[in-house]
């Protein structure tokens, strides 16, 4: 998953489950039912989505984690790559500096 798309992912989770929060409190506190069964329902409820939220930042922390290894992958591929097309250059200038100096000393 790019960057955008977990971004995306992230902002999605993060808004259905404080969506989820603000209907269940409006919905417990509008409800015909005495305080104290209100509150014990907020408060389960509350608990619920603190599981979920915690659930969902591990699954993001795996997903960060998965995606920053991958990078130091990549990054140390096009590093290796970069440093051989360094080298096969300095090579070939080197030659060609050679051969500059020889025809200059015929």
């Amino acid at each position: 998953m790019e960057n955008s798309e977990y971004r995306d992912a992230l902002s999605f989770i993060v808004g259905l489950t404080l969506g989820a929060l603000v209907g269940t409190s409006a919905a417990l506190l509008l409800a015909p039912q005495s305080g104290r069964r209100t509150r014990r329902q907020l408060a389960r409820r509350a608990e619920e989505l603190s599981e979920t939220a915690g659930e969902a930042l591990e699954e993001a922390r795996d997903e960060t984690r998965r995606i920053a290894d991958r990078t130091a992958r990549e990054t140390k591929k096009l590093a290796g790559r970069a440093r051989d097309r360094a080298d096969r250059t300095s090579d070939r200038l080197t030659d060609a500096v050679e051969k500059g100096r020889e025809r200059l000393r015929r």
